[in-house]
This record gives structure tokens, sequence and C-alpha cells, in this order.
């Protein structure tokens, strides 16, 4: 090679290099969504992977071809036999509320809606425990739906309250005096009002140890976190009743929201629908009708907060253990405890989710076939690459 020709390869191999370098500065400016950090709702392009192959092939192909009796998914669909339950709350007038009141109790509740509504049970149980006042619950932000509803949004505050009436005392904020306590407030320090060392399933007996103290000397109290703070067993009964009549009776839907409900179901019931917003009229004019088809609506439970919480391995290889290693520090900061234990150990303990692979093979055991109208209710599905 003469010395016109090296010099020549030379400056064109230094322009490629110059302009990938210019590539990947302005890569991130053109098409940023690919570089977005690592987060809860919306995780970056490069943290995903390509789904694996399924694990149990042979008998997916089994299922797919299996023949399900005529009488056997009759039988599926039929209602189940009466098992002789009862309703637990029992519908009382006799008032049990406290002569004096002890104070305010205010709780934060995270978590999905159903761990929020299962919270909302356990806060007025607590607050029968302590003879108190409850704060209408303060619905904190969801990281993962992002969904910033407040109680009144979802639930109908007064109904919740009247239907409470004879058992707790409940109002719609604190009063003037106590107006400071809020969820800002106890987010920017250290407050002797906020009880944070809650464990979890606590006893009643706990709560009037350590809470009531804290209530009585400064008339407000909060509890965060408060999820699954009271225990589920070894309740008095009157307690489990309340919490059973927080759950079927006081906490109702809003309008909007019951509407927006019946129209889901109704388009789900049929396969042919109409537009959205006709649809939407005719349920609130209450001219629509309900139709008779059957469907099923499976929440997976499989996104990425299970799957990386679980540390269980779902056959992705080394792109998957960095992708939630990656998330796993980002969500829990590392403190997951089931890591400890070997992929083998975790599923034979039951630590691991189901994949949408196994929970096919489960429909596909209980006589669910091919035909059968299913509907995912659950966040973006972890593997998910539709």
């Amino acid at each position: 090679m003469t010395m016109k020709q090296w010099l020549f390869h030379h400056q064109n191999q230094s322009q490629r290099m110059a302009f990938a370098g210019v590539f990947a500065i302005l890569l991130p400016i053109f098409f940023p969504h690919l570089f977005r950090p690592l987060g809860r709702a919306s995780p970056s392009l490069f943290s995903e992977w390509v789904a694996p192959r399924p694990r149990h092939l042979p008998l997916l192909k089994a299922a797919s071809n299996r023949h399900i009796p005529i009488r056997q998914q009759s039988e599926l669909w039929a209602p189940l036999p009466d098992q002789g339950w009862k309703a637990c709350n029992e519908p009382t007038t006799v008032s049990s509320l406290p002569a004096h009141s002890q104070g305010y109790i205010q709780v934060f509740l995270d978590g999905g809606l159903n761990q929020q509504r299962m919270g909302v049970c356990d806060a007025v149980a607590v607050a029968m425990i302590l003879n108190a006042t409850l704060v209408v619950p303060h619905l904190d932000l969801n990281p993962v739906w992002q969904d910033s509803s407040s109680f009144s949004d979802i639930f109908d505050v007064d109904h919740f309250i009247n239907v409470l009436s004879n058992e707790v005392k409940i109002v719609k904020e604190p009063p003037r005096e106590y107006a400071w306590s809020t969820r800002e407030y106890y987010a920017t320090g250290i407050r002797p009002t906020r009880i944070k060392t809650a464990p979890v399933h606590a006893s009643a007996q706990w709560y009037q140890e350590n809470v009531l103290p804290v209530l009585q000397s400064y008339g407000i109290v909060a509890i965060a976190p408060f999820s699954h703070r009271l225990a589920f067993d070894q309740l008095p009964t009157h307690l489990q009743r309340l919490r059973c009549k927080v759950n079927f009776e006081a906490l109702a839907f809003v309008r909007d929201v019951k509407v927006l409900g019946d129209l889901i179901v109704n388009r789900l019931r049929n396969t042919h629908h109409q537009a959205l917003g006709s649809e939407l009229r005719e349920n609130i004019d209450g001219s629509g009708h309900e139709g008779s088809g059957k469907y099923v609506v499976l929440h997976l439970r499989f996104d990425k907060d299970m799957a990386a919480h679980s540390a269980c391995d779902f056959g992705g290889g080394k792109t998957e253990k960095l992708a939630l290693a990656k998330y796993r520090q980002v969500l829990w900061q590392g403190r997951v405890l089931n890591s400890q234990f070997t992929d083998n150990e975790l599923r034979s303990q039951g630590r691991c989710p189901l994949t949408p692979e196994e929970i096919g093979l489960l429909l596909a055991a209980l006589g669910f076939s091919n035909n059968t109208r299913l509907y995912l209710a659950s966040h973006k599905v972890f593997l998910e690459t539709c």
C-alpha cells in the first residue's frame, strides 16, 4: 500500500468513526423513548428482550388438540351450587359509637385499587379499636397505573359515611386545628404524629399499646404505610363483621364508575359492538340491555413488578436477568428476600407467578377451549412483544 493510499484509507476510517460518534450523540435526541430511564410504567426499550420459547410445548400442543365433551363445557359455565354461605354483615340499628372520640386517624393507602380497598376496611376497624374518628382515607398515586384518583373520584363518600354512622364516626377532612396534617407534611420530615412502624398483620392489642398513646397526646395520628397492617385472624367477631360491612355495603362506586363498568361488561358479553359514545349514552339513559354471552376475564399478575419481586427465572437467559436485576434495583432498592433461593426452590415453594403459557395450560385443564373469549385485565404483561 502506497503512502497516498494509506492516508486515504486512514482519512475514510476517521470520517466513519466521527460519523458514528455524532450518530451516537444525536440518537437519544431524535429517539428519546429508546433511552428513557427504567421505570415502573414505561421501561426502556433496551431493557426489554425477545420472549423465550415455550417451556411446555408438548403440553401446549396436546391441550390445543384436546376434545372437551359438551357436558363438561356446560358444567364449566354452570353456577356454583349453594354451599351454605351466609352474609357476615348482619344489619344493626344499635349505635356502637363511643361517647367520646379519642382523636382523628388518617391512613395513606398505596398499591392497586384492590389493595387500597382492603386498607379502607382495615382503617375502619382500627378506628373502632381505638374509639377514634376516621378521616376519609387518602389514596396515594399509584406508580404503576399512574392513577391520581382520589377516594371521592371512585367511591361515594356520603354513602360510605352514612352506612357506617352507627359504628364509626367518619369525616371528610380533619378539623381546622389539624389542617397541617397532610400527606405532604409527613413526606418532608420525621413527625411525632406519624406511625410508620406498624407491623404487617398487627393485632388489635398492638394498636391499643402503640397508637392509642400517640392519639391521646396529639389528638391526631397518621399511619403510613398501612397496607396489610391489621391481622386477618384472631380478631373479635364484631370487627370482622365490620370489615365485611365496609367491603360489601359501605364502599359503593360513584355513578360514573358504575356506568363505565356496565358498559364494559356489555361490550365483553356481546361480540357485535356499537360505537362507544352511543353505548355510553344508552347506559346513562337506562335504555341499554345486557347481553348473554359468556367470557373469561383474567388478571395474569405477570407484570414487571411481580416478575422482578419474585426473583424467579422465566427462561429469558442473561438478558432477562440483567433487565430484571436493574428493574429490581429501581423498584425495590435491592430488597428482594426471595433472591436467596434458587429458581427450583422458589418454584417448589409456589413463589413464582404463573407465566401466560402456564395460565393457558391451567385454563385448558379446567376445560376451557380455544373458542373461549378471553380478556386480560392487567398492566402491560411482562415478556409481551405485541
